[in-house]
């Protein structure tokens, strides 16, 4: 069934333009001041500070399908529109993370996020549910209408709805939809994330190299494998109340990196990881909210695998 094309969506972005950044002084702060100071000018106080510079929404309407992505209707308005909307895509189809953006409040991939599922109509429903979350698009489907005033009121005829866009929560924002996930990915790097084995070849009685040393049974494989999915996205960090850039707390993306190796039968550094994350802003800072488990778009229950790295860090 071909769907009509005679419907609109009105996109509400929350733009960020950054502020040009001034060229250095030949006389700078202090020399006396430290590195670390905020008054010494330096770099990692530089790189933690959230940029400055012009914040607005802008409304864009555009015609859509029920069927048509976020990612579809931005690339409409950047085709069309206006070229100077910036968000970042790579695959399209939610397998590489890099989409990853807040829509109506809550953090997802703009690839995989449908109009039908997003847009929202005037509603009378309060906009947090039972639990405390903030409702999303797929939450509030099967609610009934808003009044027929309301609608005419505030939507046009033939709207979809409207969908609200900002760039991912806990990171600083470069440009638009465009968020800095550096300090997450600095905190998986930290972690050291790849196979660690013992480096020694095994080798058969006949002196060959045993190329079936490092085969697994499937229950050893299934320890881990769902965590082997995680792309980085960065939706659960932005869905995580005590992320805020990786400073107070390592973040869940981090930790579910490591268990992917602590969990994994071949690797050797299991305790050493361990160690690395047994500490005030990693294991410890996890307050089992849960709210990372919500839109993880692989799948993966990251509050529920939190809860078990949690208590084999404890248990060890």
């Amino acid at each position: 069934m071909v769907e009509a094309n005679n419907t609109t969506v009105t996109l509400q972005v929350h733009r960020f333009t950054p502020r040009p950044e001034r060229a250095e002084r030949a006389r700078g702060g202090s020399p006396f001041a430290k590195k670390s100071s905020p008054f010494g000018g330096g770099s990692d106080s530089a790189a933690r500070r959230r940029p400055r510079g012009k914040q607005w929404v802008q409304e864009y309407t555009i015609p859509a399908r029920p069927s048509d992505t976020v990612l579809d209707c931005l690339l409409t308005i950047k085709r069309t529109i206006d070229p100077t909307l910036a968000f970042r895509y790579s695959c399209g189809h939610g397998m590489c993370g890099s989409d990853a953006a807040a829509i109506n409040g809550t953090p997802t991939l703009l690839c995989t996020a449908t109009v039908r599922d997003w847009a929202k109509q005037p509603s009378t429903a309060p906009e947090v549910d039972d639990e405390g979350f903030r409702r999303t698009g797929d939450e509030t489907a099967n609610e009934p209408d808003a009044p027929a005033e309301n609608i005419e009121n505030n939507i046009p005829e033939g709207s979809l709805g409207v969908i609200e866009l900002a760039s991912l929560p806990g990171f600083p924002p470069q440009r638009d939809l465009i968020a800095d996930i550096d300090p997450m990915l600095n905190q998986i790097r930290k972690l050291t994330p790849y196979l660690q084995a013992d480096g020694v070849l095994a080798t058969t009685a006949e002196g060959k190299v045993d190329v079936f040393e490092y085969l697994q049974n499937p229950e050893q494989l299934a320890k881990y494998e769902t965590l082997s999915n995680c792309i980085a996205c960065g939706v659960c960090e932005g869905a995580c109340p005590v992320y805020a850039g990786g400073d107070a707390f390592v973040g869940p993306a981090a930790l579910i990196w490591a268990s992917r190796f602590i969990n994994d039968s071949r690797d050797t550094k299991a305790m050493d990881r361990m160690d690395a994350i047994d500490t005030a802003d990693g294991v410890a800072g996890c307050q089992s909210v849960r709210a990372c488990s919500r839109h993880c778009p692989r799948g993966i229950d990251v509050g529920e695998e939190m809860w078990q790295i949690v208590a084999k860090v404890r248990e060890r």
